[in-house]
């Protein structure tokens, strides 16, 4: 009896496809009977570690921190105009490329808006050295922590925009540009640059 290498080639491959297609039906089978409904999400992850949470609509706290320059403690709270509050520190890449954007735009919209630095992690000598390279002339203060957990921030640079009722209109997680300030300074202030 003579082989055809052509038949027998064909009827292996055969074999192995079949084999392999109800190897991976039966290995792919679940065991647990979960009834599974794409429509319903489920449950929502809260955030975590990296995550900002979502402070829009919130009122921004009213809360002690310490003024860079004087080393006083005063009380930040929403002012009569609205207000961007820029969380950073010193050693932080984003931060340095965004500060001058900030400092600009802060002397672009004079009192229309109230720009206002908030520092957790440098002593005021470290950050009035940072503030000086980058011409900084707005309001900034070391916080303790408290204020970053009151508006549910924990990655830097953070800017929250803040209306004349002292809600949080806006957050912008990461370096911010002057375009970007200027478009949410227009959407949600209403004040032209």
């Amino acid at each position: 009896m003579q082989w055809n290498r052509k038949k027998v080639f064909i009827a292996v491959s055969f074999f192995v496809l079949l084999v392999s297609v109800v190897g991976g039906l039966t290995l792919s089978r679940s065991t647990d009977d979960v009834d599974v409904k794409l429509t319903d999400p489920g449950v929502t992850a809260t955030p975590g570690i990296g995550t900002n949470a979502n402070a829009s609509g919130k009122l921004f706290p009213r809360t002690s921190v310490v003024d860079i320059n004087s080393q006083e403690d005063v009380e930040l709270a929403a002012k009569a105009a609205p207000m961007v509050v820029n969380f950073w520190f010193s050693t932080c890449e984003p931060c340095k490329r965004e500060m001058p954007a900030l400092a600009a735009a802060a002397k672009k919209y004079g009192a229309a808006v109230s720009f206002v630095g908030v520092n957790p992690n440098d002593t005021a000598t470290a950050a009035r050295t940072f503030l000086e390279k980058y011409s900084v002339t707005f309001p900034n203060y070391l916080d303790d922590g408290d204020l970053m957990a009151d508006v549910g921030i924990v990655n830097m640079p953070t800017t929250v925009f803040v209306n004349t009722n002292g809600i949080i209109v806006a957050t912008h997680a990461g370096e911010i540009t002057a375009e970007q300030i200027d478009e949410i300074i227009t959407e949600e202030f209403g004040v032209q640059s």
